[in-house]
């Protein structure tokens, strides 16, 4: 099969008119040359350049290669330059996944800067529950996602991004709550619980902390909607469990108190994976970029701030 060093070979061959003008050009040995040139004329079966006492001469079939190989150099020569350009400018469609807890902090802040920065990206982001968000990057709907947890499925190729302790979350005129700097585990896994559903992010985080002591939550409603949740807990349904990012998200928050819990804490790991048989496109890869920026001015030592 003809490389494209031998086309390059060829149609110097063809400009100079003579094997030894044509190998000190290209900085390669006169026999090397010679053998490349007899291996393309056995290739094509035809006779490529006729030998004279004056040099070589291109023969028909010669001119019409030094004539298309000329055409194709040059179209790789652009090719080349279009993907340089595709990398300068990032073109094309991007979808990402961000769990309903973190779309408050990330999301607007996201969009703005891929306008900002990869104007000709045409993102879009699916904000839902972190549990969807890892079969959704295998399935092929994501390109990308945040997740949270410790240990991704297999076909996950994930990087850490920071940790994140979740909070109580109850009324704010609650006795239990009201003053309180703190919480004991044991203390909040005895309350009316109301938390969305395995396999969401949070619920898996609660009953994996409770099962290390022995003690299983007290969920009274499995509810797969945060912001209904803490309408319940405002009204005094029960008490949840949060990001307390989230928590304090939005007009409800002056209806609730926030306690961080402790001995131990409920801490979290929030990863950005894409899937390790498919490679980021371009574009994808731009918002990859851009997100990690953005999420390295929210975190100190791995940790929101």
């Amino acid at each position: 099969m003809v490389d494209t060093r031998q086309l390059r070979y060829f149609i110097s061959i063809v400009e100079q008119g003579s094997l030894s003008r044509a190998a000190e050009t290209l900085h390669v040995a006169q026999p090397a040359l010679s053998l490349h040139l007899k291996r393309m004329e056995e290739e094509f079966g035809c006779q490529l350049v006729l030998r004279t006492s004056r040099g070589v001469v291109p023969t028909e079939s010669g001119q019409r290669l030094a004539q298309r190989a000329q055409e194709v150099l040059e179209t790789i020569h652009r090719l080349a330059d279009e993907v340089r350009g595709l990398e300068a400018v990032p073109t094309g469609p991007a979808v990402i996944g961000v769990p309903t807890s973190l779309g408050p902090i990330l999301t607007v802040p996201l969009v703005k800067l891929v306008r900002e920065r990869c104007p000709e990206v045409r993102l879009r982001v699916v904000e839902a529950l972190s549990g969807h968000m890892q079969d959704w990057v295998l399935s092929g709907e994501l390109d990308l996602a945040v997740v949270f947890g410790e240990a991704p499925p297999p076909g996950l190729s994930v990087r850490f991004l920071a940790r994140e302790s979740l909070c109580l979350v109850g009324p704010c005129d609650d006795a239990l709550t009201r003053g309180r700097t703190e919480i004991d585990l044991d203390g909040v896994l005895d309350l009316p619980l109301i938390l969305p559903g395995l396999p969401h992010g949070v619920r898996a985080e609660v009953e994996r902390v409770a099962m290390r002591r022995r003690r299983p939550p007290n969920v009274i409603v499995e509810l797969d909607s945060l912001d209904q949740i803490k309408t319940l807990v405002a009204d005094g349904v029960g008490y949840t469990l949060l990001s307390p990012r989230y928590a304090g998200h939005g007009a409800i928050v002056t209806r609730l108190a926030i306690v961080p819990v402790v001995r131990p804490s409920v801490e979290r790991t929030i990863s950005l994976a894409h899937a390790a048989s498919r490679p980021l496109s371009i574009a994808a890869r731009a918002v990859n970029d851009l997100l990690l920026d953005l999420v390295a001015r929210h975190t100190c030592d791995g940790r929101w701030v």
